[in-house]
């Protein structure tokens, strides 16, 4: 069984078209245009400087599923800010409100101060995360409203990282893979967690299904050791520290034995409807000649 060809149709459907990446990007720009012209303008400070962050940075963002927003994670480092005199720093809740002042009524809807970020929401089913650094030596420090502390984190330490550790492009189509499966059955695993599971764990093959199988198989062998997914990068934390663990191992055996028993079979049609259960009606149906057509739901292979 080869699958590779309805595999590369899944990732021409799923991966964020051109056209909707070059929108966000545009919207991307006037927002750190709108906050440059505030900083030297209303502020006259120095200007920040912005870097390109998260599933944008990496090539793994998805076209989303139905009212879901596609998110981009645009860096903000402060360079007005001795980094030498703590003491003089703004705190984080005051970093974030010069951001938020500087994007007053750039939308319809507006800033939301989160945690580690301030969202700026577009109406087109996407939105603007801009955290907020402010570089010490060669270490950034991100400002965390819920603590009001500046905390040793730098989203470009995983960029890095992942580009220092992935096997091939093949890599980010097999995140994408799990990114969409995540999306379609509402699982608790995070785009960062997601990554770093099958960065560490992939294994190529010139088929991307059977790399796919082999690679959820090392992912639920690691689960079901470790029961955690530690950030490569500071702060280091165990990111599986506060969710429900079995469940999220449950939901890989799922998807480790459907992959299993659609490999083992001797029909593409009967495979790919495995897999659509999966994955959802973005991954093809191929067709067999003189076969049975099975349908989607309920699983014939589960009777």
């Amino acid at each position: 069984m080869n699958l590779h060809t309805e595999f590369q149709t899944f990732n021409e459907a799923i991966k964020l078209t051109q056209n909707r990446k070059e929108r966000i990007l545009s919207s991307r720009n006037a927002v750190r245009e709108k906050i440059r012209n505030h900083f030297k303008n209303e502020l006259q400070i120095n200007q920040p400087k912005f870097m390109r962050q998260g599933s944008f940075a990496i090539n793994t963002a998805l076209n989303p599923l139905a009212d879901n927003e596609v998110d981009i994670d645009d860096g903000l480092y402060l360079k007005h800010i001795n980094e030498n005199r703590e003491e003089t720093w703004p705190t984080p809740k005051e970093a974030h409100q010069l951001v938020i002042d500087a994007l007053c009524n750039h939308t319809q809807d507006g800033c939301e101060d989160k945690t580690s970020c301030v969202r700026v929401a577009y109406r087109n089913f996407y939105h603007v995360d801009i955290p907020v650094y402010i570089m010490q030596g060669n270490h950034a420090k991100l400002a965390n409203k819920k603590t009001n502390k500046w905390e040793t984190s730098d989203s470009k330490d995983f960029s890095d990282w992942f580009y220092s550790n992935r096997k091939s492009e093949q890599t980010n189509r097999i995140i994408r893979y799990l990114k969409a499966w995540r999306d379609y059955n509402n699982i608790d695993f995070s785009s960062i967690e997601l990554t770093i599971l099958v960065t560490e764990n992939h294994i190529e093959n010139d088929d991307d299904g059977i790399s796919l199988k082999s690679t959820v198989d090392n992912i639920y062998s690691h689960l079901n050791i470790f029961r955690r997914i530690d950030k490569p990068v500071a702060p280091y934390e165990n990111l599986l520290d506060k969710k429900n663990i079995d469940s999220l191992i449950r939901s890989i055996k799922q998807l480790k034995d459907d992959l299993n028993t659609a490999y083992n079979s001797s029909s593409k049609n009967r495979a790919t409807t495995i897999l659509r259960e999966q994955f959802g009606d973005r991954f093809p149906i191929a067709g067999d000649s003189n076969t049975q057509e099975y349908k989607w739901s309920p699983k014939p292979w589960g009777n």
